[in-house]
């Protein structure tokens, strides 16, 4: 259908339609995607702590800290001490951060549902099939360093003189 030589103007003439449409304008998109997945873990827990981020996205506790103190100041998330372990930080989505999660969900599942509306049964899992399959080449086109640690929850640490 397509030529290999013409796929990356495919992909960047009808890639916008998804990730520039009307309804994002009203979107906070000054976040970068490392704090959107963090909103993202916050609403899929409610509360979690600080190495719970560092795990799930891969990064040192230090990084993760900074992410959380952006978060914090953009009045996104807040901090509490836990009840059961004062020394515990727990990490909660503010009614902003709800807000702005709930916002970006409805727009992801504006596009879900015309996903849902336009296929078959078959070309859905078709389409699942093809998107798993990209993602496991992703992964086996990480980075030498990233590949070691990707899904196991343990960071790499690297060494500064």
């Amino acid at each position: 259908m397509y030529e290999y030589d013409n796929l990356m103007d495919f992909f960047l003439d009808n890639f916008k339609k998804v990730f520039y449409p009307e309804e994002w304008i009203g979107l906070d998109l000054t976040l970068s995607k490392t704090e959107i997945f963090v909103l993202l873990l916050l609403d899929r827990h409610d509360e979690v702590i600080m190495s719970q981020i560092a795990d799930y996205i891969n990064i040192p506790m230090s990084t993760a800290t900074g992410i959380v103190d952006r978060l914090v100041k953009k009045g996104h998330v807040k901090r509490e001490r836990s009840d059961a372990d004062r020394r515990i930080v727990l990490l909660r989505l503010t009614e902003k951060g709800k807000e702005l999660l709930q916002g970006f969900k409805t727009s992801v599942n504006k596009y879900l549902e015309l996903i849902n509306e336009g296929l078959t049964e078959e070309e859905k899992n078709l389409l699942i099939k093809l998107a798993l399959k990209v993602i496991k080449l992703f992964e086996k086109d990480a980075a030498p360093g990233d590949q070691d640690t990707a899904g196991s929850g343990t960071v790499k640490r690297i060494e500064i003189e």
